[in-house]
């Protein structure tokens, strides 16, 4: 989520504050325009960008831009389909969900939620059949059937949800994975002045697979202001993590039980001055290996890096002044990590052996002309 009252960007004017040093490598995009050619590419990076109100496409072998595709308003959050065929974009602002064809890089439907509506995070079920959205200012979840791309039902929450979390597979899952669970987080809304509340239920559970999905509920620290925001799958689907904005946390639940367990507390430099919305760590970032997580902490200007084996921090690296980090992706192959920053016109990225070495200094690198707002997403092309 940004920092934000309803939907206004406080993005800084021509990047005050954010001038790159000789040792930033700063990769201008190639074009701005759609139906670029983009044949021969294995893999795509989809970031999304608020400002144009379109999504950016990046070359991750190259590091250059490759161009836009024009989508709804506001764009928030992406995320591609297992077969690499399909993106997903949430638009808050004309409360709909854009369906873009990868191969064309063209919006071939349009899925509408309705007045009323913020569409934040989006994720898809692991065998690619169905998209959820998390429509923050209608405490619902919509579901859409991928088989032809049409809204089949709203889960109702008890407040604004915000992150959704779908594992992949599971210790259970000795043929296939399955697809009965959802993690969400509820965050509550900031239009209606309910965000980062003390609430009994931080995290919503349900089967999305069933008639009438039941949702149940689970609790990081009871009577504490957890504001659970950003919620990212273990690899192997054993457990989620959920990032705490108002508490500086980094929280475990197991999918096997939903326990909820605290991984980390991030230290705050400045405990009596840093605002609770939208705080920090707003996201979260997992390596395939499932051995390290980037949290990134918007107030800060900054991403924290910690072992999930020994659950200790590594080490926390600047992204700039008011550069306003909002989401993190780690590539596949688990060597980069990209950290979209809302309060700069370009998308950052580290080598993951600098971040992880035990020694401090991680130099950021960027690609220019790309004024993100928080979705990455990785698209394996079909070839």
């Amino acid at each position: 989520m940004k920092k934000i009252d309803g939907f206004m960007v406080a993005l800084l004017a021509g990047g005050a504050g954010l001038m790159l040093s000789a040792t930033d490598s700063v990769l201008a995009a190639e074009s701005s325009g759609s139906g670029q050619d983009n044949q021969g590419l294995q893999a795509k990076l989809y970031v999304t960008l608020e400002e144009p109100d379109a999504l950016g496409i990046v070359d991750p072998k190259s590091k250059k831009g490759l161009g836009t595709v024009a989508v709804g308003g506001k764009p928030h959050d992406v995320i591609c389909a297992p077969d690499g065929a399909t993106a997903y974009v949430t638009n808050p602002e004309t409360h709909n969900l854009s369906v873009v064809d990868t191969a064309t890089d063209k919006v071939k439907k349009t899925v509408e939620f309705g007045q009323g509506t913020t569409p934040w995070h989006v994720e898809i079920s692991p065998d690619g059949s169905q998209v959820f959205a998390a429509l923050q200012d209608q405490s619902a979840v919509a579901i859409i059937a991928t088989a032809d791309n049409h809204l089949a039902t709203k889960v109702s929450v008890t407040s604004g949800p915000w992150g959704v979390a779908a594992p992949k597979n599971g210790p259970w899952a000795v043929a296939a994975p399955r697809n009965d669970v959802v993690y969400v987080t509820l965050n509550g809304s900031i239009t209606k002045g309910t965000a980062n509340a003390a609430r009994s239920e931080d995290i919503a559970v349900f089967d999305p697979t069933a008639a009438v999905p039941t949702v149940k509920y689970v609790t990081l620290a009871a009577d504490t202001a957890n504001g659970p925001h950003g919620i990212v799958s273990a690899p192997d689907g054993s457990a989620v993590y959920v990032a705490a904005e108002a508490s500086h946390e980094v929280w475990k639940i197991q999918v096997d039980g939903n326990q909820a367990k605290r991984v980390v507390e991030i230290p705050d430099p400045n405990p009596a001055g840093t605002p609770l919305n939208p705080g920090f760590p707003t996201d979260l970032g997992i390596s395939p290996d499932g051995n390290t997580l980037i949290a990134v902490n918007h107030d800060l200007d900054s991403i924290t890096v910690i072992n999930l084996k020994t659950h200790k921090i590594i080490e926390t690296v600047s992204t700039g002044e008011g550069s306003a980090p909002w989401g993190a992706l780690i590539s596949p192959d688990g060597q980069t990590a990209y950290i979209s920053t809302n309060g700069a016109d370009s998308l950052a990225f580290f080598s993951m052996k600098e971040l992880t070495d035990g020694t401090e200094g991680a130099r950021k690198h960027t690609i220019a002309d790309l004024p993100t707002s928080d979705g990455l997403a990785w698209c394996n092309l079909a070839q």
